[in-house]
């Protein structure tokens, strides 16, 4: 059988990542034969696996950069008898991780292994607690902030599903309330890997926060005192999660190579929510949401999530490095 790949002649122009790292990341999940593990998902479908689940857009490096080292990862828990298993994925909003998480339930259908995927954005309060738990915030912002989110629905329906077997989430439709959003019922589902995605999953509090408006980055926001004050709850806020964070076995941290390129990932997703339902954020609610990804949680805490996998991402959203957390090149930018 001839090998596809991208690294064959011609190579692939849309693969920027090099191939050390990423070898040796294929090395870490279980295939010392770099050349072996292409021929195996050549012949389960490889680049064609699930592909009607990617957006028309999708290029070349995502699935081999994210697609197909994630599922080589998620495998061995579906051909062993071992317990249930939790994985994380973390990415800044619009990066592209609720795509991703999209195309891996479809790919896992397609091999047969119970795989879902949810997002920490579902357990969203309903509307009247959210609008309580939000008030007060100076960004005005409806959802998103730590604080937001059921901490215990989301501990008890992993605990449920342990002991059962059946997962039972919530379902969050942000297009709502004009763009505002509300919960919209129950999904139910008999997992053996759970991945739950959410833009500050992994993200701890930092001991020296004070300190952290001292950083370039922190002063270039030139955040006002009632920003100031009300991070300081967010990061108090962290705590709690992070016992959610303890749950994951496994954390792939999708990471732009400069924390800036948020606002544009964030102003085109909202304007593709606003074509697909005719509701989304807009103008000045757009705005304050962008300034506070900016400015509630301190940027050392996306630095320093502890994650096992992380890709690196350019403002085009194409991945330039991917590998282990310990070969990460520590010349990027962030």
């Amino acid at each position: 059988m001839k090998k596809v790949s991208p690294w064959s002649i011609p190579s692939d122009p849309n693969i920027l990542f090099p191939l050390g790292d990423y070898e040796n990341l294929i090395k870490n999940l279980g295939w010392s034969d770099f050349n072996a593990w292409l021929v195996h998902w050549e012949k389960i479908g490889g680049i064609k696996l699930a592909s009607n689940a990617w957006p028309s857009n999708i290029k070349s490096d995502w699935i081999w950069g994210l697609g197909l080292p994630l599922l080589t990862d998620l495998e061995q828990h579906f051909l062993s008898a071992q317990k249930k298993i939790i994985y994380g994925i973390s990415g800044l909003p619009g990066c592209g991780k609720t795509s991703l998480g999209k195309w891996l339930e479809a790919a896992a259908t397609e091999l047969n292994w119970p795989l879902t995927v949810v997002s920490l954005d579902d357990f969203y309060f309903p509307a009247k607690e959210l609008e309580k738990a939000m008030a007060g915030n100076p960004w005005n912002v409806p959802r998103a902030l730590p604080g937001s989110h059921s901490i215990e629905l989301i501990e008890q329906s992993i605990e449920n599903w342990k002991v059962n077997g059946e997962l039972i989430t919530p379902l969050f439709d942000k297009a709502l309330r004009n763009g505002r959003g509300n919960r919209i019922g129950w999904r139910r589902s008999i997992p053996k890997v759970l991945i739950i995605e959410g833009w500050f999953l992994g993200c701890k509090k930092i001991k020296d926060s004070a300190q952290m408006r001292k950083n370039k980055n922190e002063i270039l926001e030139r955040m006002t005192e009632e920003e100031i004050l009300y991070r300081s709850l967010v990061e108090e806020s962290l705590l709690d999660y992070e016992k959610i964070w303890s749950l994951c076995n496994r954390i792939w941290h999708i990471k732009a190579n400069n924390f800036n390129y948020c606002e544009k990932w964030k102003r085109e997703q909202e304007q593709k929510m606003l074509f697909a339902r005719g509701n989304a954020l807009e103008g000045k609610d757009l705005n304050s949401f962008i300034r506070m990804i900016r400015t509630s949680i301190p940027r050392k805490s996306f630095q320093t999530i502890d994650a096992n996998v992380i890709a690196r991402l350019d403002i085009k959203r194409r991945i330039t490095w991917i590998g282990n957390k310990e070969d990460e090149p520590s010349s990027i930018n962030s």
